[in-house]
């Protein structure tokens, strides 16, 4: 195995926060310095039920999570370490999308290395500012939703770019925007930071999903939009929640076409 793919297979099946990052980030540089991303095709996939998490923090439904008041400390608290948890599942999910589909091109690991590299940087960002609320990731109760849409997805490349990239993430373009203008209202100038950062990161994330998926999709001889909703619907039953952001949206490469889409369904289930 190349040091590249044994750097992301270590990541992906530790435990360890420090280790999941210090290994990400090498297998970022390495990907960075030009090194041959080319991995045998005999290389034996572990079952993405092997995939190592945290101790902590403790995963529960989503709907024994209290609801998160931005306009106290504890609130605050809750809300930021939240955001941590999805940034650090992030670093997983483009971990294992990089190590559980092989015989793409060179510039899909690396694209996927960089958007890691990326959410490494978000959740630690997170972490430090946790520090300010007396709080350190894993003190609270978090959920799964993101990662257990890649147990969904860990054989089909088509759905997971269209129900990870292309919808839980960018559901953050959908989303940031309000919390961005909440975080104002408070004059939380520190935490509104983090969340620019994050946001324009996402875009490029999402724009990554669009990309693969254009690519995957011509190799099998059909088109994104018609794969996008055909898994929407298999998986999620066609319940998209909006509103939409139009404008980052395009920007990480949704069509008017899908656009004007997401916003049926979302009309079709808001009634």
């Amino acid at each position: 195995m190349s040091e590249f793919f044994d750097c992301i297979e270590k990541a992906l099946f530790s435990s360890s926060i420090e280790k999941t990052i210090e290994l990400t980030r090498v297998a970022f540089q390495i990907s960075e310095n030009g090194a041959s991303l080319v991995e045998k095709q005999d290389r034996a996939i572990a079952p993405i039920s092997a995939v190592k998490f945290p101790v902590k923090p403790l995963c529960v439904p989503p709907r024994e999570l209290p609801k998160r008041r931005l306009g106290t400390d504890a609130g605050k608290r809750s809300f930021i370490h939240a955001i941590a948890h999805i940034e650090f599942n992030a670093i997983k999910l483009a971990l294992d999308i990089a190590y559980r589909f092989k015989g793409l091109p060179e510039e899909f690991y690396r694209d996927w290395a960089y958007v890691a590299n990326d959410e490494c940087k978000h959740f630690l960002l997170l972490c430090d500012h946790l520090k300010h609320y007396d709080c350190a990731y894993g003190d609270i109760p978090s959920h799964d939703g993101l990662w257990s849409m890649a147990v969904k997805t860990q054989g089909d490349l088509m759905a997971r770019l269209s129900l990870v990239p292309r919808y839980l993430e960018a559901r953050g373009l959908d989303v940031t925007p309000g919390m961005l203008e909440k975080l104002k209202v408070q004059k939380d100038a520190a935490t509104a930071a983090i969340l620019e950062v994050i946001l324009e990161d996402e875009v490029t994330h999402v724009e990554y999903g669009t990309k693969w998926l254009d690519f995957v999709c011509k190799g099998e001889g059909t088109y994104r939009e018609k794969v996008f909703f055909e898994n929407i619907e298999h998986f999620l039953k066609g319940q998209i929640l909006g509103p939409f952001n139009h404008p980052l949206r395009r920007r990480a490469g949704f069509t008017e076409s899908e656009l004007a889409q997401l916003e049926r369904l979302d009309n079709r289930y808001s009634r």
